[in-house]
């Protein structure tokens, strides 16, 4: 504000004050109405407190107050410091861009734009883009997105992004996410993803994912996926899957599977599952099975602890505590309690309950009985 009231005083000064300045700033080809660089400028005026006006902007420096411009930057000397407000009728510009950038066109920076950053087709930075921006089109930056940042069709960051940002297709960071991001089709971090996120079709980090994640069709991660994650078809990650995961066809996680695990078809890891695990189809594990697991078809796994409800088919090495299926199949040893049409255990320390029961360890007439068979 003082700037402005200062500026004004300028402009009364007597003319030999102004026609002084004039010869002094005249190093970009432009017109200075200026005492000490404070009042208006009009063309390529490098320095100047106040209000800058200009067609196309060629050369300056620095704009502390508000530069204007109509056109696109003629060259790379157009690209000075803005520190206020940078309007433009096409692309307003500047190496960087401090307080409030607007056009109906694009705003361009060299370096990084901070503050309130609007752009009727596109926002984009070499830099990095800070504060609440919005890019009609898209919103670009080579180095870090932060704050709140909206698209109709991107945001995306050759860094990390950070706050909340909603792209109308996409929301694309080569470095990590933290906060929220939503996007029309898919949410995709190649660092990783922290926070909440949604899209229509994928939630994707080639990191971990942690927080609250769902996707349309599916929810992804190459690394360790932690808390709440939902994916129409599919939860995959080759890390280790713990928390709630809810998979309308599968939950898969390699390194293994603990919390509360819901998958439509099938639960499979190359480790060990733990917690809670429910699932219509098969219950997998390349390792052990622990918790309370329950599969409409089948649960197979060299180890088997807790409670099994395989309702079809149930297969292991050990099972121990109980086990509800129609097939109960234990090829070393069972300790506990099954319960179903047919159990076949190669050794028993526990009690076998169905219409036939098989323990290969014991002896004749014992090795084959109905309703009953126990030894420990």
């Amino acid at each position: 504000m003082k700037k402005l009231v200062l500026s004004l005083i300028l402009l009364s000064l007597p003319a030999f004050l102004i026609a002084q300045e004039e010869s002094e700033d005249r190093s970009g080809g432009g017109l200075s109405l200026t005492v000490a660089h404070t009042g208006i400028g009009f063309g390529d005026v490098p320095r100047i407190n106040g209000l800058r006006i200009n067609w196309r902007d060629s050369y300056f420096e620095e704009v502390n107050g508000i530069n204007f411009t109509l056109w696109t930057p003629r060259d790379e000397q157009a690209f000075g410091v803005v520190n206020g407000l940078a309007l433009g009728l096409v692309a307003p510009a500047g190496s960087q861009l401090n307080g409030i950038s607007l056009t109906p066109g694009v705003v361009l920076a060299q370096e990084s734009m901070s503050g309130i950053n609007l752009g009727g087709l596109a926002l984009v930075s070499q830099g990095s883009i800070n504060g609440i921006n919005l890019g009609g089109l898209a919103a670009v930056g080579q180095g870090s997105i932060t704050g709140i940042s909206l698209s109709s069709l991107a945001v995306v960051s050759q860094g990390s992004i950070t706050g909340f940002a909603l792209g109308g297709l996409a929301t694309v960071s080569q470095g990590s996410t933290n906060g929220i991001t939503l996007a029309g089709l898919a949410s995709v971090a190649q660092g990783n993803m922290w926070g909440a996120g949604a899209a229509v079709l994928a939630v994707v980090a080639q990191g971990s994912m942690t927080g609250f994640h769902v996707g349309g069709l599916a929810s992804v991660a190459q690394g360790n996926l932690t808390g709440l994650t939902f994916g129409g078809l599919a939860v995959v990650c080759q890390g280790a899957a713990s928390g709630l995961q809810f998979g309308g066809l599968a939950v898969v996680g390699q390194d293994g599977v603990s919390g509360i695990s819901i998958g439509g078809v099938a639960i499979v890891t190359q480790k060990s599952m733990g917690g809670v695990n429910l699932t219509l189809g098969e219950l997998r594990s390349e390792m052990g099975v622990t918790g309370l697991n329950v599969a409409l078809y089948k649960t197979d796994a060299p180890v088997i602890r807790g409670i099994n409800l395989g309702l079809v088919w149930t297969e292991s090495n050990e099972l121990s505590w109980l086990s509800v299926s129609g097939y109960n199949r234990t090829y070393r040893i069972q300790k506990g309690i099954v319960i179903g049409l047919l159990n076949h255990a190669a050794d028993l320390a526990g009690i076998q309950i169905g219409l036939l029961n098989i323990v290969e360890s014991n002896p004749p007439p014992f090795r084959y009985l109905p309703v009953l068979n126990v030894r420990f």
